[in-house]
């Protein structure tokens, strides 16, 4: 009896023990932490330039649109000046030879409504004449007309004559006027084909000319600023850096001895360090590869060295976090769910003699 008392006390003092540890311990295991960010744009240009103006200042917050810098590039303004010059000059020269050939056409068609109104007067003069002389032998049976072979009138004749004489003349002068008016709609132009590579080339350059007008991208700050009025800068330097007003991420930090792992798409609970009410639910996007030390910033104990696996969260753009500040990242789970977990992760399978004990127990 004294025996199994023994074996009781000892395995009661060493539940005390684990349920201890795991209230000390068990929830802040499933907790872990990391800071507010959002990546700086850095504001770069692909080609070497002067800086004119600097119109902000660090830390100046600003709307998308607002003119943070202009610059000049040296060059551009005459490369510019040289192709509007071009286009002008070839956009003249096909503005004449259109001109020239619309006046033809025009020309052409003046001379076709001349032959025809010509023409014309005089088929109405033999019309005429012969409506008279119908109306006059009308009721003379004893007088007829006089008629060829075929039986038309000289009139008739003379009519059909001047028809197609009309013909024949309107005929070249149409042809004349489809050809014009195709060559005007032709895309194989020489001077067009010139105009609109220049135009495209110009338009390049446009493009080019309204880089050099640098705006915020975004609502935001202003990050650093790394030129000065006046300095030539080269292609690819950091001219200044931008960040949008609220974090739009969260790096952490998972100790590399967490029970419960975190995975790529798990939601993850931030809560704020400084502003108890501030939290909002966030999304695991990224994972380290490796294992890094833990910035002292982010450790319980700064004086120990930790280490564990670095994970990026997204979390929504409209938050109340300030920039680099320090937040508490919980996995969404009910407390006595996960110090269930804690328990059975630290509670040692049963063997046979311990189950035999605790029958023993029962049974006296």
């Amino acid at each position: 009896m004294k025996r199994i008392n023994f074996h009781m006390l000892t395995a009661f003092a060493a539940l005390v023990s684990l349920v201890t540890f795991n209230w000390q311990y068990g929830n802040e295991t499933f907790v872990f932490f990391g800071f507010a960010e959002n990546k700086e744009m850095e504001i770069r240009l692909e080609n070497p330039v002067t800086i004119e103006q600097v119109y902000v200042t660090a830390g100046n917050r600003v709307h998308k649109g607002d003119v943070l810098l202009e610059v000049t590039r040296s060059g551009l303004e005459l490369t510019q000046s040289g192709l509007n010059h071009e286009v002008a000059k070839l956009q003249s020269q096909y503005n004449i030879w259109k001109a020239d050939i619309e006046g033809t056409i025009r020309r052409l068609e003046a001379q076709k409504m001349a032959k025809r109104g010509e023409i014309q007067t005089q088929i109405d003069q033999l019309e005429s004449e012969m409506s008279i002389n119908r109306s006059l032998i009308k009721d003379l049976e004893s007088i007829r007309p006089a008629k060829d072979k075929s039986g038309r009138s000289p009139n008739e004749v003379k009519i059909e004559g001047l028809k197609k004489e009309l013909r024949m003349a309107v005929r070249p002068l149409d042809s004349e006027i489809r050809k014009l008016k195709k060559e005007l709609r032709a895309h194989n132009n020489p001077l067009k084909i010139q105009i609109e590579k220049l135009s495209e080339e110009l338009g390049f350059v446009h493009q080019e000319a309204d880089k050099l007008t640098i705006t915020a991208p975004n609502d935001g700050i202003v990050g650093s600023i790394f030129c000065k009025v006046g300095e030539q800068f080269s292609a690819f330097n950091t001219l200044l850096t931008f960040y949008e007003q609220n974090p739009t991420q969260v790096k952490g930090y998972v100790l590399e001895n967490l029970i419960l792992k975190v995975k790529m798409g798990d939601e993850i609970i931030v809560h704020s360090g400084v502003q108890a009410s501030t939290k909002c639910t966030g999304r695991v996007v990224g994972m380290g590869s490796r294992i890094v030390e833990i910035p002292e910033r982010l450790r319980k104990n700064p004086a120990f060295k930790t280490y564990g696996r670095e994970i990026q969260i997204q979390i929504p753009a409209d938050n109340s976090f300030l920039q680099k500040e320090k937040v508490v990242l919980k996995l969404p789970a009910g407390k006595d769910d996960l110090d269930n977990k804690v328990l059975r992760a630290f509670t040692p399978p049963k063997t046979s003699s311990s189950a035999s004990l605790e029958q023993k127990t029962e049974d006296e």
